[in-house]
């Protein structure tokens, strides 16, 4: 089921470059032109993800997967095509669609892993799920996108329909990846049917229900109180996940335009872009194949002292990355920096996936949409500060940002900790 993201994965590395490099140094747009090109994705996904979390509770999980990877297909063509014509509006008409179709991906996989996973063992396995099998296809893409485009670049500069062809390659694979996913996965088999197959066989099993209660308020007595205490561990939750998305997103668009306008000075213009994707494929690779280990210890670390080391982590990071001399240090701390973002990510899934198991869809749905809604808000901060005031302007203000996330992180986990659906042993010593 799984395999399905490495061949995703074989275009994020080169897809990740393309947004983030040619707004700026292609189409000539300023930093609140790409503010709003990173907006559009995540914007569009607003719309469509209600949508999307109530299908995934109801309809067929693995044809919402199908209509997903159909859209990165065509959003991938649209790209292509907009570099092809050089039309930034074609190029976010690209972005939009990509946010509307693409949603109808993740939601349902991410269910399909919960259901197929054993609860005390969850975020390793999103990570496993999403993480490790991307930075495989991230190890692979490169491979394939980067010497054509280093090739097309030298030799026919010119040329753009087959320097950025790689993105017709990925979308055809995309297109073929989802349909094998929907031919071949059987998302009637879930772990708990598993455990009960093996029942009777004389076979030591997980502990499912350590604790008894199925929802929140099914005791009457404590009804009023369990309640009330969810309720206000859930909202501190949210709020805790669109300030982190704000966050993370001030800053991360600007990326390779902070590396190319502090550390590439000098370069000639067909060297810079093979420097940037060079400089970002070990931290994407990297970081997605090592943080299915870091979910493994998140697994067995309590909540709280998770989210404080994940955070005071990143916030050194953004830091550094701010303050190096070369473009080998930038990288080094890059895959570091990428680490703790992907690890908080997964920490937090995990978490949403184990307040509900009726309703897991509309939670990672809701999880998701609300993650979007701070990727609208923090592009848009950043190019304002990266336009207005510095290049270091977008970096500084997120760590200030992530710091401040500590305390809300932490209320929010010791609410909810004995109101979680699925509980295991070390949230319950809490």
């Amino acid at each position: 089921m799984i395999r399905i993201t490495f061949w995703n994965g074989l275009g994020f590395i080169f897809f990740t470059f393309i947004k983030s490099y040619v707004v700026i140094y292609f189409f000539g747009g300023s930093g609140f032109d790409l503010g709003i090109i990173m907006a559009l994705q995540p914007l569009a996904r607003l719309f469509s993800m209600p949508l999307i979390a109530y299908l995934t509770d109801r309809a067929s999980k693995k044809r919402l997967v199908l209509i997903g990877s159909v859209g990165r297909t065509i959003a991938y063509i649209f790209y292509w095509f907009s570099l092809v014509v050089n039309d930034l509006y074609l190029f976010g008409a690209g972005t939009l669609i990509q946010g509307l179709l693409v949603g109808f991906f993740w939601p349902p996989f991410y269910s399909l892993i919960s259901e197929k996973s054993f609860k005390g063992s969850r975020t390793q396995a999103l990570a496993t799920g999403r993480g490790k099998m991307i930075g495989y296809g991230f190890v692979i893409g490169a491979l394939i996108s980067i010497p054509i485009f280093a090739f097309f670049s030298f030799i026919m500069p010119e040329n753009i329909p087959l320097i950025y062809s790689p993105l017709l390659i990925f979308a055809f694979i995309n297109l073929i990846a989802g349909h094998r996913f929907y031919l071949k996965v059987d998302e009637n088999l879930t772990f708990e049917k598993y455990i009960t197959s093996l029942d009777g066989h004389n076979i030591k099993l997980p502990v499912l229900n350590e604790n008894k209660t199925t929802d929140v308020g099914t005791k009457e007595a404590h009804e009023t109180k369990s309640n009330r205490f969810f309720n206000i561990g859930f909202i501190t939750l949210i709020i805790a996940i669109l300030v982190t998305s704000i966050s993370g997103t001030i800053y991360s668009p600007f990326v390779s335009a902070y590396l190319i306008e502090n550390l590439l000075i000098g370069f000639t213009e067909t060297i810079i872009p093979i420097v940037v994707m060079i400089v970002y494929f070990p931290a994407q690779v990297f970081s997605q194949l090592l943080v299915s280990k870091v979910g493994k210890l998140l697994d067995h670390i309590s909540p709280t002292k998770s989210i404080v080391t994940i955070n005071l982590f990143k916030s050194l990071l953004i830091w550094l990355l701010v303050f190096t001399f070369t473009p080998y240090d930038f990288a080094i701390i890059l895959i570091f920096l990428y680490l703790a973002l992907e690890s908080n990510t997964y920490f937090i899934q995990a978490i949403m996936s184990r307040i509900s198991i009726k309703h897991r869809g509309k939670m990672f749905g809701l999880n998701i949409w609300i993650d979007q809604l701070g990727r609208v808000i923090g592009p848009l901060i950043g190019g304002i500060l990266w336009d207005s005031l510095s290049y270091s302007a977008p970096f500084i203000v997120s760590i200030f940002i992530g710091l401040g996330l500590i305390p809300i992180f932490i209320i929010a986990i010791k609410k909810l900790n004995f109101h979680l659906v699925e509980q295991v042993e070390r949230d319950k010593k809490k």
